[in-house]
């Protein structure tokens, strides 16, 4: 296997994370375990109930782990046939957050489920998710076309619209984390305003979740529209995130009409992760990171040899 399908794998993998994590939050099991890292006391206890979600998250978050001390090795060994170093520090980087997240997982139970901790803990898992789709990007073949043919607007708007999703993501888990899910219970409007006055702080950030939902709608139509004009890989990816926003929109609405389903609420935080990928990798890709990591090494070896030669 390549080191670059590792890395998608590992990718993957991190989002049924994501997903497994969203179930814990969902189907109420995040203290199903009360210690930590063990749970009572055991590395496998019986898997039924509450346990089954929250240690088959912790399961899981163990093989992301190992998967991606996996990733470091591979490309320590590419650096030492290569000489390109750059993607060692990522891996390290990469391996520092989801040793953070296990710390900040264990945190979340021992302080039994602080809004801060537990907001945090979705942060830093998407930033490393996009750092492991960046490694996957850099290993990558070089694509067809040369990056200055992209405008630069679709770096640009591209970014800008990933930026908002995170920040719609760190919103939504504030909300989830606060009680908040249901504190608006009336559609389109909240308790029959835009936006209520006087409302409890808890029914504002509902309220603020719902109009940047819209924000982020526009952007992604923005996004779509700078594509529309760029190569076929890029034009794709850019009409995809319309369309993510919009089936995200629809989720949104499910999970308030089906009072926090865990089916519609699950997949909600499933979409807005593809949404953030999708455009992650529309902003690489139009920025030309694909191949970065052999153009380097290739330059390196180029300079060795002239080094030699001289």
């Amino acid at each position: 296997m390549s080191l670059r399908r590792y890395a998608l794998g590992l990718v993957g993998l991190i989002f049924c994370l994501l997903l497994v994590g969203g179930l814990v939050h969902n189907t109420r099991s995040s203290l199903a375990c009360p210690d930590w890292p063990l749970c009572f006391g055991s590395a496998f206890p019986k898997m039924e109930g509450g346990v089954l979600v929250e240690h088959g998250h912790r399961l899981l978050a163990t093989a992301v782990g190992l998967g991606t001390i996996g990733l470091l090795l591979g490309l320590w060994r590419r650096a030492r046939r290569t000489g390109e170093r750059g993607l060692v520090s990522l891996g390290v980087i990469a391996l520092g957050l989801v040793i953070g997240q296990g710390v900040l997982g264990g945190l979340t139970v021992l302080f039994r489920l602080p809004t801060l901790v537990s907001t945090t803990h979705l942060a830093v898992s998407m930033i490393f998710f996009a750092l492991v789709i960046y490694i996957a990007f850099r290993l990558g073949p070089a694509p067809r076309m040369e990056a200055p043919a992209m405008a630069p607007a679709l770096a640009r708007a591209s970014l800008v619209a990933t930026l908002a999703v995170y920040a719609q993501m760190l919103l939504g888990a504030l909300m989830r984390h606060l009680g908040a899910g249901l504190a608006c219970t009336d559609l389109p409007l909240c308790r029959g305003a835009l936006w209520p006055s006087g409302a409890h702080p808890n029914v504002l950030l509902h309220v603020t979740h719902r109009l940047f939902a819209i924000a982020v709608l526009v952007l992604s139509a923005w996004v779509a529209k700078v594509a529309w004009r760029a190569p076929r890989p890029a034009r794709l990816l850019g009409l995809a995130a319309p369309a993510l926003t919009l089936v995200q929109g629809t989720l949104g609405i499910l999970s308030v009409t089906s009072f926090l389903d865990v089916i519609p609420v699950t997949a909600h935080l499933g979409v807005a992760a593809l949404l953030l990928a999708d455009l992650f990798c529309l902003h690489l890709l139009s920025r030309g990171v694909a191949g970065q990591a052999a153009t380097v090494a290739q330059h390196d070896h180029a300079a060795l040899l002239g080094e030699v030669a001289a």
